[in-house]
């Protein structure tokens, strides 16, 4: 991936899994760390859930180029898929872009987008670097074009 001006339109990013106690806490901070790449740190913090049970929350932040980094693991299939699905549903009003990506495929080294709801996922959340005249949807997808060249 080749970090341009048209590409460097990320202010800041984070990747965000929710584990419990029986989860194998070790291998998701890995997969995370694989993720981010050097020089990102992975934070795991124990918490309770609603109902009392223990659960973990695994979590990286991101600077812009750390960012376009872990952008440019997805896999070439699942951004030409955001790009076919359209971007506003992704996007919120406060102008971050949010993917999740599927835990298992990333525990083995590949980056898909997560559509089933049932499975255990990566939230990431991206800052969008937007200025007056720019569109957030434009701004997005010159991202995820510029990851695959188009």
């Amino acid at each position: 991936m080749s970090l341009t001006a048209d590409s460097m339109s990320v202010h800041r990013g984070e990747w965000r899994v929710y584990a419990s106690a029986v989860d194998d806490l070790q291998v998701i901070e890995d997969s995370l760390a694989w993720l981010v790449g050097d020089g990102v740190s992975v934070t795991s913090q124990k918490e309770k859930s609603t109902l009392g049970a223990p659960m973990y929350t695994i979590s990286t932040s991101m600077t812009t180029k750390q960012s376009l980094f872990s952008l440019g693991r997805l896999e070439r299939d699942s951004i030409e898929k955001i790009l076919d699905s359209g971007l506003e549903s992704r996007i919120d009003e406060d102008k971050f872009l949010h993917l999740r990506i599927c835990l298992g495929s990333l525990t083995r080294g590949k980056v898909e987008v997560c559509y089933d709801k049932d499975r255990a996922v990566a939230k990431g959340k991206f800052k969008l670097k937007v200025y007056p005249g720019q569109l957030e949807n434009e701004v997005a997808r010159g991202i995820f074009e510029g990851l695959v060249g188009k």
